[in-house]
């Protein structure tokens, strides 16, 4: 989970101390923290900023309350700055003024600056730069002609042109342009012909621009892939003719290609020396887990991940050390050791992680990695007897356990299959989805005693359970609600269990079945 959260940062958000100082010039909105108070909406904007000098006014809301100074101040060539406070503009009664120190950054592609306030306990602020107002669009065209005659016409082509040579991305003039022609008083096919004129202009001219910040956006991985899917997602999802999303398309394809090949290389000398131990495999896994991690999104955006095939070795590679026998050994006494850990269940995730990844190809280590899940899990259940005589040869409090896990896996089994993947269901499903959020886990088992049907072979055995109703991906209880209080009281499934247990024919375990009660 932490490792899904880590590349989602990656994508969204980049440090950069490259603006120069006059790059701070501007209006700033975001939020800050000071104190009891959070979130609080504020405005800082810079009107000079000039040899390292920077002015401006700084405000914030603080309910009905807005407070408002102006700030002095000094920046770097590395984005670094500090404002000072300077003389009040609106003071409301009881409001100070801070001090801010902070950092230019960027957040995907725009300027963002966040830091902290001064002489104001755990007091931060994040601000994003906010585009100049755009200016108005030229007069419209009808009040120069009638809206129906050839000059007309020719008038919207020449504006057309107009936009296209300067390059003109302004969604408001685009838009009264086309507001223009479709109020026009021209017949219906001169019309339509007219609108898929100005679209088509407007989706290339928009598209030169989303691929000029791709060429000169990061080209380094992994914000480089980040950025190429961010653009090719505002192509896929537009309106735009299908030549132009094929452009923005071959663009985007072309530089993921670029960004991953050094780094696809690099993984295939790797395989090559690989040693042939589950260390080796490990390695295998943390070389390649981080191009995984794009894997769905670059294949649903261009069909491959790897479109020259450069991953081939390491896969190939990967496959002889999953079917190396000495391995899966190695691995079965990797998550022994997991499990005498103080959290087993978390202990096995990170070995089996390690080895396996996201996915395996291999059967004989996905089953190891199953079993292990399943003893980890026993091995944090407490099991203790309160019986006041024991047979060696009956049921023991762990036998119980492990009897009572499979009931509890196969309550599980149906919230599973209920489970849906963050943000792919719709508000019907949400009930669905939020149970398949919880598990049941077996906590703890207390024999109470045995009673002999056939010695050595047949037992009626009482214990008492204990499991608890957590959520399956962090393993804390959920939060109460009337329906899980009248079902399982405090989230709690517990009770007296009584049990027939009958030894198998081979391997000498026992196979259990609830018993009528007397």
């Amino acid at each position: 989970m932490n490792r899904w959260l880590g590349v989602l940062l990656l994508l969204v958000c980049s440090s950069s101390a490259v603006l120069a100082n006059e790059e701070l010039l501007g209006r700033w909105t975001g939020g800050l923290t000071c104190g009891p108070d959070k979130n609080l909406p504020l405005t800082l904007s810079i009107t000079e900023a000039r040899n390292g000098k920077l002015k401006g006014v700084f405000e914030f809301r603080s309910g009905w309350h807005k407070a408002k100074y102006h700030v002095v101040g000094t920046t770097t060539s590395t984005g670094a700055f500090q404002l000072d406070p300077g003389p009040w503009i609106m003071q409301p009664t009881g409001f100070r003024a801070v001090g801010l120190q902070g950092q230019v950054a960027r957040f995907g592609s725009r300027p963002m600056i966040q830091g902290t306030l001064l002489d104001c306990k755990g007091g931060s602020f994040t601000a994003f730069l906010q585009p100049p107002p755009e200016e108005p669009p030229p007069p419209p065209l009808a009040e120069m002609f009638d809206r129906k005659g050839p000059q007309w016409i020719k008038a919207v082509r020449a504006r057309v042109q107009e936009y296209v040579r300067k390059r003109v991305d302004k969604p408001r003039w685009w838009n009264q342009l086309e507001r223009e022609v479709g109020f026009s008083k021209v017949d219906q096919a001169t019309r339509e012909t007219l609108l898929a004129e100005v679209r088509e202009a407007r989706a290339d001219v928009r598209a030169d621009a989303l691929l000029q910040e791709l060429a000169s956006g990061p080209k380094d991985f992994p914000q480089g892939i980040g950025r190429a899917l961010f653009i090719f997602r505002q192509a896929q999802t537009s309106e735009w003719p299908d030549k132009t999303k094929l452009r923005v398309y071959k663009a985007c394809q072309k530089q993921v290609a670029e960004v991953l090949r050094p780094k696809l290389t690099g993984i295939a000398a790797l395989a090559a020396n690989l040693p042939t131990t589950l260390e080796g495999l490990a390695e295998a896994r943390a070389a390649i887990a981080p191009i995984e991690d794009y894997r769905h999104s670059l294949e649903q955006a261009f069909g491959t991940l790897d479109q020259e095939n450069l991953l081939s070795p390491m896969l190939k590679r990967i496959a002889e050390l999953e079917l190396n026998p000495a391995i899966a050994i190695a691995f079965r006494e990797a998550l022994a050791v997991a499990r005498q850990q103080s959290d087993p269940r978390t202990a096995t995730e990170n070995v089996i992680y390690n080895v396996l990844g996201q996915a395996s190809s291999s059967y004989p280590l996905a089953a190891i990695a199953a079993e292990g899940r399943k003893l980890a899990a026993l091995a944090e259940v407490v099991v203790e007897s309160i019986a006041s005589e024991e047979d060696r040869s009956e049921p023991s409090a762990s036998d119980m356990a492990a009897y009572m896990f499979t009931l509890v896996e196969r309550f599980n089994a149906p919230l599973a299959a209920m489970r849906c993947a963050p943000g792919q269901h719709d508000v019907t499903d949400l009930p669905r989805c939020q149970l398949g959020e919880l598990e049941a886990r077996l906590k703890k088992i207390v024999k109470s005693g045995c009673q002999a049907e056939k010695p050595g072979q047949q037992y009626v055995c009482d214990f008492d359970q204990y499991s608890q109703l957590v959520y399956f991906r962090t393993g804390e209880p959920p939060v109460d609600s009337f329906a899980l209080s009248t079902r399982f009281p405090g989230g709690r499934m517990e009770g007296p269990q009584k049990v027939r247990f009958v030894r198998q024919v081979l391997g000498g375990g026992w196979v259990g079945s609830r018993a009528s009660p007397e």
